[in-house]
């Protein structure tokens, strides 16, 4: 979606910050402040040179450039993700910087994101596309603790996980009980798919409900292990990337696809814990049976 489209939030930013120093809007709006408010914060002589520094052909082409490297970030970086999927890949400890680097970038798209802002709640990106990067960092963590013991291998990457899944649907419950004006325009579209009209009233006790259900998933998760738990975070994840297509055409697919990790990720914890369980209940047996002999 990146590489096709307008590229990430990283470079949206480099381009329009180039643009504004192109067009000298810090000492435009400097003298106007001094010229209007009598504002001399920023000391602005009156025969300051208010023109634009290069033409706007030349803006566009470094616009150009800064949108081409994007793409090339972007595409590297889903080649190595594909590469990493090969098996000879996870024996190699020195790999797992990989993931760290790839968890890096997904934070720092993110926090420009965030950065750049235009949309309501922009800010909390970090943490609603938590189980995106911390993804990779529990792919790290496998890979760093293969000779260590089975056991808090996966106690350690449950952990990353349920915090990955916590963090994501307790963001994505604030904003949904806060009204978040995209989630109201999914639930209009998703019943105008299906004929069904529905007033604003009950938009907003949806989103009211679906918020505190959303907060409530991330709280229990923190304190208990439930595989139900689990298995409904994955479906009501599934379903929440589904609304997209469903509300809005073949152009929801795309963003369906990008939260792909909200029902990956706990139904990864669904299995989780009964490997866990299992190892627990191998753990207790052979204790058991060393303490008979003993």
């Amino acid at each position: 979606m990146n590489y096709f489209h307008e590229g990430t939030a990283i470079g949206k930013y480099f381009s329009y910050q180039q643009e504004l120093k192109r067009v000298n809007e810090e000492r435009v709006i400097a003298y106007s402040d001094m010229v209007l408010y009598g504002d001399e914060k920023v000391e602005v002589s009156e025969e300051v040179v208010l023109e634009e520094v290069a033409s706007a052909e030349d803006g566009y082409a470094v616009t150009e450039r800064i949108q081409a490297w994007d793409k090339r970030t972007t595409l590297v970086a889903v080649i190595v993700a594909w590469l990493l999927v090969a098996p000879w890949c996870q024996r190699q400890k020195w790999l797992s910087l990989a993931y760290v680097l790839m968890a890096f970038y997904l934070v720092m798209v993110a926090l420009f994101k965030g950065i750049n802002g235009g949309a309501k709640y922009s800010e909390l990106a970090i943490p609603a596309q938590a189980t995106r990067w911390m993804a990779c960092v529990a792919l790290a963590v496998w890979i760093l603790m293969r000779s260590g013991s089975k056991e808090k291998r996966l106690v350690s990457i449950t952990w990353i996980l349920v915090i990955a899944a916590s963090l994501t649907f307790a963001t994505h419950g604030y904003e949904a009980f806060m009204g978040h004006p995209a989630f109201r325009d999914l639930l209009y579209g998703a019943f105008e798919s299906i004929s069904v009209e529905i007033s604003e009233n009950t938009v907003f006790v949806l989103l009211k409900l679906i918020g505190i259900m959303d907060i409530s998933l991330a709280l229990i998760i923190l304190f208990t292990r439930k595989k139900g738990v689990f298995l409904w975070m994955a479906i009501w994840g599934g379903l929440a990337a589904l609304s997209r297509p469903i509300a809005f055409g073949d152009v929801g697919f795309e963003d369906a696809l990008l939260r792909v990790a909200n029902f990956g990720i706990p139904i990864l914890l669904f299995f989780l814990t009964d490997l866990m369980n299992d190892f627990k209940t191998t753990t207790v047996t052979t204790y058991d049976e060393t303490t008979a002999k003993i």
